[in-house]
């Protein structure tokens, strides 16, 4: 009788498969009553796993290293400040920081330094992560992260090494005192006098509530006297000099501005600020007002360059306490969507930024450590709460 090759081929996968069972079977018998079978496969295991961990260690070693390379790369970079140059200059390093890890995992390291010093100068660096993250491969996008978070922390760290200011005489410290979280109170570093000022500072975000506009200075709030200086470009506010205009201007006004002195078309300056006055909102004008400040003070830096203060406002809110009471609603993402609306074609990556979970988080900082100044009663307006 002639066998098959189709029949040949079923037998001999029937062999193997038999084959492949007993040694599993073998294998299993082995493992549970051979003492020195067990000892064997135990030793075996630790060394992979050792191996795993060494393996870890090393990478995680190595990006340390690598944090550390850009960090310091980026401190001794001397960025370029004009518009033009700013543009040429991120599309180079995008280009060299792109082409070098397409290259291979041995080019990653010098990849990553082009890579985060175009992150640095881009004027939207959420919008740059996203694409990021998209586009490069998944090691270069965690050791971007990487970086990103350590210099925070190192941020974070050293704040206090800021503020207050040492001239000042005193610093923030933390106390000697049992809490979960560390505690820090203001310590002096001199001896003072009583009636000795320490310092002073400027509000972080300052508004006047809708029915004292024209009455008191949109910026430092003094009630006007016979002094007035009008919006160059809109009636809607006044000021109590020139330069608080000029001030105003740099710092917030110019963005919010409603400039309906150049054009009689309704804007969306127009209905914001219609829409706070309406409904008695002053923390929407006060967070829209931050956040063009954090634009002013990025502007401010850059033509300051390295010897601008390394903080900015963002530093300081996000040390403050934040209002448990304040809860997502349809007027809060009411409030978002028009203060991004307002803001979209002046603060790069304000869409990005501005979710909702992130104004409420302003809100309830706002709505725990703001607080009102009472004006003089012969003024005769009654200043109810605000939202």
């Amino acid at each position: 009788m002639t066998v098959k090759p189709k029949t040949i081929a079923l037998i001999s996968t029937a062999i193997v498969a038999t084959f492949g069972l007993g040694y599993l079977v073998y294998f299993d018998q082995k493992r549970r009553t051979d003492p020195k079978f067990k000892k064997q496969l135990k030793r075996e295991r630790k060394k992979a796993t050792k191996a795993v961990q060494k393996t870890q260690e090393t990478e995680l070693v190595t990006v340390e290293a690598l944090v550390k390379t850009v960090l310091d790369a980026v401190a001794e970079e001397s960025f370029p400040e004009t518009a033009e140059t700013k543009e040429a200059y991120f599309l180079e390093k995008l280009s060299l920081g792109e082409g070098l890890c397409a290259r291979g995992e041995e080019f990653y390291g010098e990849g990553v330094i082009h890579l985060y010093k175009a992150l640095k100068i881009y004027p939207a660096p959420l919008e740059l992560i996203m694409i990021y993250q998209k586009s490069l491969p998944e090691k270069v996008f965690r050791i971007i992260v990487s970086i990103m978070a350590t210099e925070q922390q190192k941020r974070q760290a050293e704040f206090y090494e800021h503020f207050p200011p040492a001239e000042t005489g005193v610093k923030f410290t933390e106390l000697p005192v049992e809490s979960d979280a560390p505690v820090r109170g203001l310590t002096a570093d001199k001896d003072f006098n009583a009636g000795d000022l320490i310092y002073t500072e400027t509000p972080l975000i300052s508004a006047l509530y809708p029915k004292l506009e024209g009455k008191h200075c949109n910026y430092c709030m003094k009630a006007l006297g016979e002094t007035k200086i009008e919006c160059t470009n809109c009636d809607q506010v006044l000021f109590c000099s020139k330069e608080c205009e000029q001030i105003a201007s740099e710092q917030y006004h110019q963005f919010l501005c409603t400039n309906n002195k150049l054009t009689t078309e309704q804007n969306i300056a127009s209905t914001f600020l219609n829409f706070s006055k309406e409904n008695n909102l002053n923390y929407p004008q006060m967070i829209a007002q931050f956040l063009s400040g954090m634009v002013a003070e990025d502007i401010k830096k850059t033509k300051l360059g390295k010897a601008a203060v390394p903080y900015s406002s963002w530093d300081h809110i996000e040390r403050f306490k934040s209002s448990s009471s304040i809860e997502p609603s349809e007027e809060s993402a009411k409030e978002a969507t028009m203060i991004k609306e307002l803001l979209a074609s002046k603060v790069p990556g304000i869409d990005e930024f501005l979710t909702d979970e992130t104004y409420i988080l302003l809100k309830g900082k706002l709505n725990e450590n703001c607080f009102q100044i009472p004006t003089p009663e012969e003024e005769g307006i009654e200043v109810n709460n605000s939202n």
